[in-house]
């Protein structure tokens, strides 16, 4: 353009002008062109270019001319001084960003909003805190209890039950009987392999003339004052030790005489035994009244508990039996009753009907008792403390002990099982 202005005959006249101009401008850009390449050169902008900067920061925001030329930019440490920097021009251009220095001129970015708290996983449920150490089938426990070896068979449901704490029923033999006999008769064994459960099938005690000592009776374990009670505990405390059990279901049956040890644990270990189950006897823990032939069968109380708790109970009595353990009550045909330093003797038994009352007391029942649908024989007291129930099932049969699948013992007594755990 400049050649142009100089060779035009026609703009002869106004040649110097331009010329003029021309020089002005080279003039004014060298000025300029100085100002920047001396802010360009001092990182920290000289005193001068200090002062350009001010008019920089005049400029501005023009300050992007600055930025473009990327010198400006390491002018970012003139940004460090507090000009460009501060005002992080460059920076907007994205220019100054590329300098890196500028950068540090530039402001911090807005704190990033942290992510919300992630919610926690539920917390997965724990592990048994027992394990199984006995195989499936029977084994036979050995511990000393009052200072006497005992003994008693655990028998353990197959493995693919084995998936918790089990519950545990303890069955227990009549007088005369063992933990084998017993075992065989009731068949609680083959329920728990069903239902997975530990059955524990005790044996009495040597001294025991193979009976309980369940209050006024049986025999050498009366006579001797052995504390079943006590051996009860005992294999709470070994199965514990031995095996993988609920603690808080751990259950009672066994018939006649050992019906009668369900009812001893019920007022006298129900911290440890949750339900009970007797079969073919009554609850004879307290002494026999002296006039106990006169008050059969109606208000006999041979049965004296301090209960810490309402206890469920579910009794089976043969409705025909009028010698062993009369259904109406009465004197029994066994000389069963040997007390300490005594001669063994009959002694009368409550009426069923009576023990039936005497256990709806003891657990405050109301109301009136109701047939159980699954089992016709059966009636139930289901209004009582603490959800409790008290039932009598009544069996067409005059064959003590012999009628566990009539009556339908073991199902019935295990349905009412299932729904009691200690507190």
């Amino acid at each position: 353009m400049l050649s142009t202005l100089i060779r035009s005959p026609k703009n002869r006249a106004s040649r110097s002008r331009s010329v003029q101009l021309v020089a002005v401008a080279i003039s004014a850009f060298s000025i300029v062109a100085c100002s920047s390449s001396g802010g360009g050169s001092n990182e920290g902008g000289s005193g001068g270019d200090r002062g350009a900067g001010g008019s920089g920061a005049g400029t501005g925001g023009a300050t992007g001319t600055g930025g473009a030329a990327g010198s400006g930019g390491t002018g970012g440490s003139g940004g460090a001084s507090g000009f460009g920097g501060t005002k992080g021009s460059g920076g907007a251009l994205g220019t100054g960003g590329a300098t890196g220095t500028g950068g540090r001129g530039g402001a911090g970015g807005q704190p990033g909003t942290g992510g919300t708290t992630g919610t926690g996983g539920t917390t997965g449920t724990g592990g048994s805190a027992c394990a199984n150490t006995l195989k499936s089938g029977d084994t036979t426990g050995t511990i000393t209890s009052g200072g006497m070896s005992r003994t008693f068979i655990v028998h353990v449901p197959p493995s693919s039950k084995l998936t918790g704490p089990l519950p545990v029923v303890f069955d227990f033999h009549p007088l005369g009987g063992t933990g084998s006999s017993q075992e065989s008769a009731s068949g609680w064994g083959t329920k728990c392999d069903s239902a997975g459960c530990i059955a524990v099938f005790p044996n009495s005690a040597s001294n025991g003339g193979n009976g309980w000592n369940v209050g006024y009776c049986c025999q050498g374990a009366q006579q001797n004052k052995v504390d079943d009670v006590q051996f009860t505990r005992d294999m709470i405390k070994w199965l514990a030790a031995n095996s993988c059990v609920d603690p808080k279901r751990i259950y009672a049956s066994g018939c006649s005489n050992g019906g009668g040890m369900s009812y001893m644990l019920a007022c006298n270990a129900a911290d440890v035994i949750a339900a009970v189950a007797p079969v073919d006897f009554r609850c004879i823990t307290g002494a026999e009244p002296a006039n106990a032939s006169s008050l059969t069968p109606t208000n006999n109380t041979a049965c004296t508990c301090t209960l810490p708790r309402p206890v469920s109970v579910t009794a089976f009595d043969e409705g025909q039996d009028n010698s062993i353990v009369p259904y109406n009550g009465g004197q029994t045909a066994v000389a069963a009753d040997c007390p300490p330093g005594g001669s063994c003797k009959a002694f009368n038994f409550p009426s069923a009907s009576v023990n039936f009352g005497t256990w709806a007391n003891f657990d405050m029942c109301t109301g009136s008792p109701s047939t159980d649908p699954d089992n016709s024989i059966c009636q139930t007291y289901m209004a009582c403390s603490a959800n409790t129930e008290v039932t009598l099932c009544t069996a067409p049969s005059a064959n003590h002990c012999g009628s566990y699948g009539l009556a339908k013992i073991v199902d019935t007594a295990w349905g009412m099982f299932q729904k009691e755990s200690l507190p």
